[in-house]
């Protein structure tokens, strides 16, 4: 059982023990927060889950995570970065459950600086510990712009990792990447712009879309298309199948976080739902959000990649300037040193969870 309140004796012993002074350097993080860092990390614990990939594009190492939250740890195993940062594997999980932190089994990882969430209470219990924390941001600083919100963690862990040429040039992609698309739907008027509707959990008892200031809105409206959900909702909402059926969606997008795959819905297989009438369905445009080195719904290291394969299921005569799976190996290249397969690519592309 986790017990966080114990640090303090564990804390006090280590004011015990001498240590070789580090050289420090100042850092801003996604907060605002000014940290103290050693100018060389190479010890990091982080129950920030995208945390590995993030860092392992930025640095093109695993070696320095040596802990990580326990469904980091599974979604490393079942998806490629496990493959391709086997490394990263040998990291513990065990100072971490939920959101709860064993202060006690950090101490024992020595990191030179645990990563965590924005407004974890983990923040103020590492610090009194004298191990510096970066807090990293999710939703509170971008408002659900995935692009602002993962380049902002790259440039930091860039500066973090003294790789900041290599992480200006993963910006750079990125960037080229949205200019691209944006040049070529500016044209389009709202009824070329399919209404659709984004799925972040779609299941027998769980329906909730996406609405203003989530991740779906940010991939919905940058692919080309109208975000149906009504407004004034949350940015993480739930939803019933009359007001599906209201709405009438054009095209749907399943998150990684539901199981559900575009099938059960062709087929009707859900408990308690009849899909057979909606638009989406009907025309066979429900899609399923690829998952690669991390998932793709949220901020993640394929975020190009992402905003790539949404533009072009969305609109495949505009975007028919770019074959998606070559696209696809060609970043997997160039950023994360590894050459996919194309049975890799496939399960990229359709994820069977």
């Amino acid at each position: 059982m986790f017990e966080p309140n114990r640090f303090v004796l564990c804390a006090m012993a280590l004011t015990a023990i001498p240590v070789v002074a580090q050289e420090t350097h100042m850092v801003t993080d996604r907060m605002g927060r000014n940290v103290e860092l050693p100018v060389e990390v190479n010890r990091i614990v982080t129950d920030f889950m995208p945390l590995p990939s993030a860092w392992y594009i930025s640095t093109g190492s695993g070696d320095e995570v040596v802990g990580m939250h326990p469904n980091s740890m599974r979604m490393a195993k079942r998806s490629i970065l496990g493959r391709i940062a086997p490394e990263l594997l040998a990291a513990e999980t065990g100072f971490t459950q939920g959101s709860s932190v064993n202060i006690e089994e950090v101490l024992r990882l020595a990191p030179d600086v645990f990563v965590t969430y924005e407004t974890r209470q983990t923040i103020a219990d590492v610090e009194k510990t004298g191990i510096p924390v970066l807090s990293l941001d999710v939703l509170s600083q971008s408002k659900g712009n995935v692009f602002e919100t993962y380049f902002g963690w790259t440039k930091l862990l860039g500066q973090i990792a003294g790789q900041q040429e290599r992480t200006d040039k993963i910006v750079a992609y990125a960037n080229d990447v949205l200019m691209h698309t944006r040049s070529h739907i500016a044209h389009l008027s709202e009824k070329e712009r399919p209404g659709a509707l984004f799925f972040s959990r779609l299941g027998e008892d769980n329906l909730k879309i996406n609405g203003t200031g989530h991740f779906g809105h940010f991939w919905m409206t940058e692919g080309g298309n109208r975000n149906l959900a009504p407004e004034g909702i949350p940015p993480l909402a739930d939803i019933d199948m009359e007001q599906v059926y209201a709405l009438n969606p054009e095209v749907i997008f399943i998150s990684n976080f539901s199981p559900a795959q575009p099938e059960d819905l062709y087929e009707n297989r859900i408990t308690g739902q009849d899909w057979r009438h909606v638009s989406a369905v009907q025309n066979k445009r429900v899609y399923k959000v690829p998952e690669g080195i991390f998932q793709w719904y949220p901020p993640s290291a394929d975020a190009p990649l992402m905003l790539q394969w949404i533009a072009q299921v969305s609109h495949p005569k505009l975007f028919d300037d770019y074959v998606i799976e070559e696209v696809i190996r060609d970043y997997y290249a160039r950023f994360y040193d590894f050459n996919l397969r194309d049975e890799d690519i496939a399960a990229i592309l359709k994820p069977t969870h």
